[in-house]
C-alpha cells in the first residue's frame, strides 16, 4: 500500500499542484496586463496651473485591495529627472519623493544605486538593469523652462511587464513649481494605486499660542498638505474654533467668540458661526440666532450648511440653505445633538447625541427624518463623527476614563475599529481620497499637534506646523485626473 501511494498517488498530487499553480500564474499575468490598459486623453486646469496629456496618462479599472492588518511592503520606484538646471530638478524630485514616501506605500530607490543613465525621456530603458536594483516602477522625467514657465514631461514604466503605463506633460508658472510637482506625484500615485492623489490639497487648522500669562491666542491657518505655504487667515483677536473649508476652496466657516477684556482676561459676550473669504481675508457673521450657533459643516455640493444651536441647555441641529438663507430645524428635544457631517451624496447626516442616555452616534436623512442609532458601545462616549469622501467609513472620536480613540465604523454600524489611541485625541478629518484620517492630539506635556494615520491603522505620523495646532480640516482637493 505504501509503494502504491509513492508510485501512483504522489505523482498525481504533484501534477495537480503544478496545474493549479500554472492557472494561478496565468490569471495573475492577465490581471497585470489588464491593469496596464490605456486611459483616455484628458486636459486639466489646477487654479492657474495647466496640465495636459501629450500622449495619454493610461489607466484601467483599478485592482482594489483592502488591507486591514499585516505587514505592508512599499512599492519600489526609481525616479530619474533630467534638466539643464540641477537645482530645479532637485526641488521637483524632492517634492515628489516626499509626497510618495509619506504614504508608506512607496520606497524611492537612491540614485546612487542606478545602473543606467537616462539622458532624456526618449531613451528606452534597459529593464533588466532596473530589475537588478529591485525597481518595480521607473519614472523618467524631463524638465524645461521658458519665459518663467516650466514644463515637466513624465514617462512611467512598469519594470516587471516592461511597458509604458503613463505619459503626461504638466506645465505652469515657475512660481507654482511646488504645485506642479504635487500634481506630478498625484499622477504617479493614481496610476500605481488606482486611488485619487491628494498631494495638491490644503489643510486648515487653528494655530494656538500661549502668552506668558497663559492667555491663549487662536488663529485660523492654512497650509499645503506637506506643511509648506503656511499663512494665517485671522489675527487672533477672538477665539476661533472648528474651521471648515467650503467645497469650492474659496471661503470657509468657523465658530468664534465675540469677547471683551475684563481684568486682563477675555470674557465671552456672544458666540456664533462666521464665514471668511480666503483671498480677501474679509470676515462676516453667517448665522446669528437667539442662542449660540456652532459646529458648522458644509454639504458636498456647497449649497447647504449644517450647524448647531445651543439654547436653554439643549442643542439642536439646523440646516441653512446658503442660496436662499432659509433655515430649517432638523432635531428637537431636550438632548444635546451636535457635530453634524454630510454623507458624500449629501442625502444623510451623521451626528452625535445623548438622547439615548449616553453620547452616541446617529444617522438621519437630510430633512431630519429616519433617525437611527449607529453606535452601541455604552461604555464609551462618541463624538465628532465625519463621513469619508468615499462613503464607506465614518471616522469618530470616542473616550472613556481619560483614554481617547480615533476610530472608523461602517455607515450600517458594522466593522468598528480603532486606528489610534492615547491622551486627548479628537477632531478627525479625511483626506480627499478617503485613505488617511487626520486628527488633533494633546500629549502629556500639553503640546497640541496634528497627526495622521491611514485606514489600516498604519503610517502614523505628526504633521509639521509652526506651533501648537488643533481642529484640522482637509480640503476637498483636486480629486482624480479628469
Amino acid at each position: 500500500m505504501l509503494n502504491f501511494c509513492k508510485k501512483i498517488l504522489l505523482p498525481i498530487i504533484l501534477l495537480l499542484s503544478y496545474t493549479v499553480s500554472c492557472c494561478f500564474i496565468a490569471f495573475a499575468k492577465k490581471a497585470i496586463a489588464e491593469q496596464n490598459n490605456d486611459l483616455p486623453r484628458h486636459d486639466l486646469a489646477y487654479a492657474g496651473t495647466s496640465l495636459a496629456s501629450t500622449k495619454s496618462w493610461k489607466k484601467s479599472p483599478p485592482l482594489i485591495i483592502e488591507v486591514n492588518k499585516g505587514v505592508m511592503r512599499p512599492v519600489s520606484i526609481a525616479m530619474n529627472i533630467s534638466s539643464l538646471d540641477k537645482s530645479l530638478t532637485d526641488r521637483i524630485l524632492g517634492v515628489i519623493k516626499n509626497d510618495l514616501q509619506s504614504t508608506s506605500l512607496f520606497r524611492a530607490i537612491p540614485e546612487t544605486a542606478f545602473m543606467e543613465e537616462l539622458a532624456s525621456i526618449n531613451v528606452q530603458p534597459q529593464y533588466k538593469l532596473w530589475r537588478i536594483i529591485n525597481a518595480q516602477y521607473l519614472l523618467n522625467a524631463q524638465v524645461s523652462v521658458a519665459e518663467a514657465r516650466v514644463q515637466i514631461t513624465l514617462v512611467l514604466y512598469d519594470v516587471v511587464s516592461e511597458k509604458i503605463i503613463g505619459n503626461v506633460s504638466i506645465q505652469g508658472s515657475l512660481k507654482n513649481l511646488r504645485k506642479i510637482a504635487h500634481i506630478a506625484a498625484n499622477c504617479i500615485y493614481e496610476k500605481i494605486t488606482g486611488e485619487s492623489g491628494y498631494f495638491d490639497t490644503k489643510i486648515m487648522y487653528v494655530a494656538l499660542s500661549r502668552a506668558r500669562n497663559s492667555q491663549k491666542t487662536y488663529k485660523i491657518a492654512l497650509m499645503d498638505q506637506d506643511g509648506f505655504g503656511h499663512r494665517y487667515l485671522t489675527n487672533g483677536a477672538t477665539t476661533v474654533l472648528t474651521p471648515r473649508l467650503a467645497p469650492n476652496g474659496r471661503w470657509f466657516t468657523f465658530f468664534a467668540y465675540k469677547e471683551k477684556i475684563v481684568n486682563g482676561r477675555r470674557v465671552p459676550i456672544s458666540a456664533s458661526v462666521y464665514y471668511g473669504n480666503i483671498e480677501t481675508g474679509k470676515i462676516s457673521p453667517l448665522v446669528q440666532m437667539d442662542g449660540i450657533t456652532y459646529a458648522p459643516r458644509h454639504s458636498p455640493d456647497g449649497r447647504f450648511l449644517a450647524f448647531c444651536l445651543s439654547r436653554k441647555g439643549a442643542s439642536s441641529i439646523w440646516l441653512l440653505n446658503l442660496m436662499t438663507g432659509e433655515k430649517k430645524r432638523l432635531t428637537r428635544g431636550a438632548c444635546i445633538d451636535t457635530s453634524p457631517s454630510f454623507s458624500p451624496d449629501g442625502q444623510r447626516i451623521v451626528f452625535n447625541s445623548d438622547r439615548g442616555g449616553t453620547q452616541q452616534l446617529y444617522i438621519m436623512n437630510i430633512d431630519g427624518s429616519n433617525v437611527r442609532r449607529l453606535s452601541y458601545d455604552v461604555g464609551h462616549r462618541y463624538a465628532s463623527p465625519v463621513w469619508s469622501p468615499r462613503g464607506d467609513w465614518i471616522a469618530f472620536t470616542k473616550f472613556r476614563n481619560g483614554v481617547f480613540y480615533i476610530g472608523i465604523v461602517r455607515p450600517d454600524g458594522s466593522g468598528e475599529r480603532v486606528l489610534a489611541s492615547g491622551y486627548m485625541l479628537e477632531g478627525p478629518t479625511w483626506s480627499p481620497n478617503g485613505r488617511i484620517v487626520m486628527y488633533a492630539q494633546q500629549d502629556y506635556s500639553r503640546r497640541e499637534k496634528i497627526c495622521s494615520v491611514d485606514i489600516t491603522g498604519n503610517n502614523r505620523h505628526e504633521i509639521s506646523t509652526p506651533g501648537d495646532a488643533i481642529d484640522p480640516e482637509w480640503s476637498a482637493g483636486t480629486g482624480k485626473s479628469r
